[in-house]
């Protein structure tokens, strides 16, 4: 099996990764490469870095460029067919390489270069699509993967409105850390100093630190004495060091060990939809999605509300209700805990070893 990713953020990665040790300990082979290491470096970090960018201090630019991607149009036709010229011989050498009976993607882009080289009859193995995220864009898919696997039955419903491949909701791929390996809460929350009965409230913003208007966010819940919040500021220092002078509750930077936060939390306060909530719905912790970032971020908070794993406050009053209703024994905690645990019932490999068995269809 071979497992197209790309270094963009944590989750990509997280989900390959995870598909792969799945894979070995089932006795596949399986090799996971990033998608960038098949182009220059510099498309590579302008790419990576123009994306950082828009995020942080241009997020209506990334929400207009995202929109206007649900049309298809003939610079999105020429960018996609030279993005196949540069990185597609690096793609079918890993390919021959692995000696893949399958390819599997969990990176929209990836999807797209390896379904153009499906549809020319280059890739000659089926290719499965791994959507990481509940929003569906239409750049997410592409007409010639043979299989489309998703986190949940909202996100597939979507898909299939746009392709007529199979799409098949499998659940998350997330460590077994962060669920039947999860340290006890007791034991998680004497490591990190807290009481049995504080009411712990994670704001986290994933692996870069990205967000509009984060401190505001920790100012209005860590200055309400019925929390106890944490900021997980990933590798954003910036982020922490003004959060830290400030004194808005604790802050943590980037680290290893979320499963011990996620063990001793009752609530995260994300806004992109990513790995980490992903990670809380499998550590059985609530999650809301507050300000989520433009593009895929609001489209996934959207998706997530009506799968009835997320709450999604407007305002920070209600940000704030919400979080108390949630870190309390409510009926819609116990619902919405419900809905997030039956996410993980199927095994995400499952299809992926069905269809590396069978003969491989036409490329389409």
């Amino acid at each position: 099996m071979l497992l197209v990713s790309a270094s963009m953020g944590a989750g990509h990665d997280g989900a390959a990764h995870e598909l792969a040790r799945r894979l070995a300990e089932a006795g596949h082979r399986a090799r996971v490469v990033d998608l960038f290491d098949a182009a220059p470096r510099l498309i590579v970090w302008l790419w990576r870095e123009s994306y950082r960018f828009q995020l942080r201090f241009a997020p209506g630019v990334y929400e207009r460029a995202y929109q206007l991607y649900y049309r298809r149009s003939r610079s999105w036709e020429w960018t996609l067919r030279s993005l196949r010229r540069i990185t597609g011989r690096s793609l079918l050498r890993w390919v021959d390489q692995a000696k893949a009976d399958v390819v599997v993607s969990t990176y929209a882009l990836g999807t797209l270069i390896l379904g153009e080289l499906r549809s020319r009859g280059e890739l000659e193995v089926p290719l499965v699509n791994f959507i990481t995220d509940f929003g569906i864009h239409p750049r997410t898919v592409h007409p010639s993967v043979d299989l489309n696997l998703t986190v949940h039955e909202v996100a597939a419903h979507d898909a299939r409105g746009y392709v007529n491949a199979p799409v098949i909701a499998t659940g998350p791929a997330v460590s077994p850390r962060v669920r039947v390996e999860l340290p006890r809460r007791a034991d998680a929350r004497a490591a990190l100093g807290l009481a049995d009965d504080d009411r712990v409230v994670l704001v986290v913003a994933g692996s870069w630190g990205v967000g509009n208007h984060l401190p505001e966010t920790v100012a209005a819940l860590a200055c309400d004495p019925r929390f106890v919040v944490i900021t997980m500021c990933g590798r954003d220092e910036r982020l922490r060091r003004k959060l830290l002078a400030v004194g808005h509750g604790r802050v943590s930077g980037w680290t290893s060990d979320m499963p011990r936060f996620l063990a001793a939390a009752d609530v995260i306060v994300e806004n992109a939809g990513g790995l980490t909530s992903m990670e809380a719905c499998a550590a059985r912790v609530a999650v809301v999605s507050f300000r989520p970032i433009p593009g895929h971020g609001r489209e996934n908070a959207r998706a997530m509300v009506r799968a009835g794993v997320c709450a999604a406050p407007a305002t920070l009053d209600e940000l704030v209700e919400v979080v108390d209703e949630l870190t309390s024994d409510t009926a819609r905690r116990r619902d919405q805990l419900v809905a997030a645990d039956a996410m993980f019932a199927r095994e995400p490999i499952d299809p992926i070893v069905e269809i590396a068995r069978m003969p491989p269809p036409r490329h389409r």
